[in-house]
């Protein structure tokens, strides 16, 4: 075990295999990296032998153990020593641990959490039919590697909900830590206990964790960690008893338990600090975003807008065919619904663009989420005009301003025009949609283009189709006028009067061309016009009228 530390070479070998582990532990829940590791070491992570210079067991750090039980849990804590805590501690504890029963159980009617009958670290019995639970220091646990993974560390960590292992993996009991704080592995402290004629070493916690975006000490406030540990790690032994993260862990796993927890206390906001890295992997398939906990915006959107029994659904699924992707699992979920998965996945990324400061655009009924306002802005694509819009599977993405390209396009495709601080969605059904957009675009202020692709691109319907060049806004007053689709195989638009006069050509290199309003005055007198692009086939007429 970690706790004596007298070699130096040791203390910093395990510093720096602390520090590489920080980002893998996101700040919070220890839980999936411990099997992660597990998964990368093939199984083979064992209890460590303890090392020939350490003279203290798990027991020399604690001394009268305590537990208090309520209808579902007993929880096991001490009063003094590094493991130590507070009988109000205890008490916040008993009453969340019972509010997330009562969520996920009760209200969400998911299979109950099924409980160890002893604990690992105090190695107390549970009394039978409850849920057991550890109140300690989460860095001095018995059998750390055993616990947290090959590391031994779980350097920022509220809590883990520690699994029986591969055979025994729908088992489970949660370990919190004591009072949120860690170790300052950068300039770490230690102390000794005195336990009969041995001195035993361990590393103090010293550091508070923070809350990312309001910057206060859960040290502090930790009857808001509490919380939203209590609603997101009990939300992990819900999980296993569908699906075992051995053999098939995926980014449900946190996504789901961190939308649970902002279900469960929406007054905290932990999830913040998960928002920005999320958004950055925008166009990327959802299932490979590299921040799964950020994907608790998705969880939200499913909870609040489709059903919020939606995820028992998609555990049920995995419980039946575990080697179905996410992808699999949430298309039977929202067919089971009678709904259309693309649909749906578009409708999500459509909401989502109303984060951030987009929200103000819009009335907060659009929105899936009362925090929305308070999200970063989605980001979005500055390209060419005629750009084509990415097409992953299961992806979505935004681009700003400049007409597309959705000639074959098979996804789904929005726009939000914003003018004088307002926003209107338009959804793009056909290219007769895409062209009557053409004349609005002028008069918006920007443009927010919204495109998802949710499954295999042949065939789908509503396939959209090249239209015939028209000119608009027709009669022309003012404003813009406006000639597309325009053909790439000419060079020129040309206008001609009703003698067959040339009045002017103007070249084109895109499939839009828009003439303003002084160059058409300075042109073109009130009357009939024709015009094609080119300089053969058939014209059409224009009509100018000022």
């Amino acid at each position: 075990m970690f706790r004596v530390l007298r070699n130096i070479s040791i203390v910093w070998t395990v510093l720096a295999t602390a520090l590489a582990v920080s980002a893998f532990a996101h700040g919070r829940c220890g839980t999936m990296q411990a099997v992660e590791s597990w998964i990368e070491n093939k199984g083979k992570i064992t209890v460590a032998a303890k090392n020939a210079a350490e003279s203290c067991d798990a027991e020399d750090y604690y001394d009268s153990v305590y537990s208090r039980t309520t209808a579902h849990f007993q929880i096991f804590y001490v009063l003094k020593g590094p493991h130590a805590t507070t009988e109000k501690f205890v008490d916040s504890l008993a009453v969340n641990l019972e509010k997330a029963w009562n969520l996920h159980v009760t209200k969400n009617k998911m299979r109950s959490p099924k409980g160890r009958d002893t604990t690992v670290h105090y190695q107390k019995p549970v009394k039978q039919g409850l849920y057991g639970v550890e109140v300690l220091e989460i860095n001095l646990v018995r059998s750390p590697r055993a616990v947290h993974g090959s590391s031994g560390f779980c350097e920022v960590c509220f809590a883990i909900t520690n699994f029986s292992g591969r055979n025994n993996w729908q088992t489970s009991e949660m370990m919190i830590d004591n009072d949120f704080m860690v170790v300052d592995f950068y300039e770490p402290e230690y102390d000794t206990l005195d336990v009969g004629d041995k001195k035993c070493s361990y590393w103090k916690s010293t550091k508070p964790i923070i809350h990312a975006t309001e910057k206060y000490s859960y040290a502090e406030k930790w009857d808001k960690a509490i919380r939203v540990t209590a609603f997101h790690e009990l939300y992990h032994a819900v999980q296993v008893r569908y699906l075992s993260p051995y053999e098939h862990l995926n980014f449900w796993f946190e996504a789901s338990a961190t939308g649970m927890e902002e279900v469960g206390a929406p007054e905290v906001n932990d999830y913040f600090r998960y928002i920005p890295e999320f958004l950055e992997h925008t166009g990327k398939p959802l299932d490979e975003n590299q921040s799964a906990y950020g994907a608790s915006l998705f969880f939200l959107y499913l909870y609040n807008r489709v059903d919020s029994l939606f995820d028992k659904s998609i555990w049920e699924n995995f419980a039946k065919n575990p080697d179905n992707s996410f992808r699999q699992q949430f298309a039977s979920a929202v067919e089971a619904r009678k709904k259309n998965p693309q649909d749906v996945f578009q409708d999500f990324a459509e909401r989502l663009a109303y984060s951030g400061k987009n929200s103000k655009a819009v009335d907060s009924s659009a929105w899936y989420s009362p925090d929305q306002p308070f999200w970063k802005k989605v980001p979005y694509t500055f390209t060419l005009e005629g750009f084509r819009p990415d097409s992953s599977i299961f992806a979505y993405n935004y681009y700003a301003d400049v007409f597309p390209d959705l000639e074959n396009y098979t996804g789904k495709a929005s726009v939000l025009l914003f003018k004088d601080g307002h926003a209107r969605l338009r959804k793009i059904s056909s290219m007769n949609t895409l062209d009557s957009l053409r004349s609005e675009r002028f008069s918006a202020d920007s443009l927010l283009w919204i495109f998802s692709r949710f499954e295999n691109p042949s065939p789908l319907p509503g396939k959209f189709e090249a239209k015939p060049l028209r000119a608009y806004p027709t009669p022309w007053r003012h404003g813009n006028l406006c000639f597309a689709p325009l053909p790439l195989d000419k060079k020129f638009i040309e206008v001609r009067n009703r003698r067959g006069d040339l009045i002017f050509r103007e070249k084109y290199d895109s499939e839009t061309l828009c003439l303003d309003e002084n160059f058409i005055k300075s042109k073109m007198v009130p009357g009939v016009y024709r015009y094609r692009a080119g300089s053969s086939g058939k014209t059409k007429d224009l009509m100018i009228i000022y």
